[in-house]
């Protein structure tokens, strides 16, 4: 994947959208952040951004530091918060492609899947661009630790025509467009809505090692 460009697309995406947001839009709950508003959410994000751009925190970071984060930024308004994610954006881009550590890719899904949980709470329909691409880097990495006791897994994108196995041997088979299994993958979806998909096989001996993020606990639609 390109992360740099998902990155920076999705910057420039959320900022647009985030200055033209009433107050009462930007207080709305998050479903799939329940403890963050779209406001403390684009807090987050700027925290990243910032945090990783000066070297203090490197990716991944953990629950008490986005906390931190959003705490850091209680008071401020939504101006404010995206004037400081677009000063620190460009700084935060070029160490982006500078570093070949896949940890430093994070920032680009932690970005796309906080804009789909944005345009979740809000209403708006789903931003799908390079969901294939952010599949694969998931499912690439789960593949190359994947146990060889587990039974093996093949995923295939039912929009992309493209598929992936994991493990070796027989095992479930799963479907869904790239964009409903990349937000089943990162925690976006309950367990129940993991089942209810397309399955051939018993998707029982795997899917609880199919959130890498812990899954959601009510249903999401976006």
């Amino acid at each position: 994947m390109d992360p740099v460009r998902i990155y920076s697309e999705a910057h420039g995406r959320l900022i647009d959208l985030a200055l033209g947001l009433p107050p009462g839009e930007l207080s709305a709950a998050v479903p799939a952040c329940p403890a963050w508003t779209v406001r403390q959410t684009y807090a987050h994000l700027a925290g990243v951004c910032v945090d990783v751009a000066a070297g203090t925190v490197t990716p991944p970071v953990t629950d008490q530091v986005t906390a931190g984060q959003v705490a850091d930024r209680d008071g401020r308004d939504i101006a404010e918060i995206c004037q400081e994610w677009r000063t620190s954006a460009p700084v935060l881009l070029d160490l982006m492609r500078s570093q070949g550590k896949a940890r430093y890719r994070l920032p680009a899904v932690d970005v796309w899947n906080h804009e789909n949980d944005i345009r979740g709470a809000l209403g708006l329909a789903a931003q799908t661009e390079h969901a294939e691409a952010l599949l694969d880097f998931s499912l690439t990495g789960m593949g190359r630790s994947w146990p060889q006791e587990r039974p093996a897994l093949t995923v295939t994108a039912t929009d992309a025509e493209r598929s992936w196995t994991l493990g070796e041997g027989t095992g479930p088979h799963w479907r869904g467009t790239a964009f409903e299994l990349y937000r089943a993958l990162m925690g976006r979806r309950t367990t129940g809505q993991i089942i209810a998909m397309d399955w051939s096989g018993d998707p029982a001996p795997v899917v609880g090692f199919l959130s890498l993020l812990p899954a959601a606990e009510k249903p999401l639609d976006v």
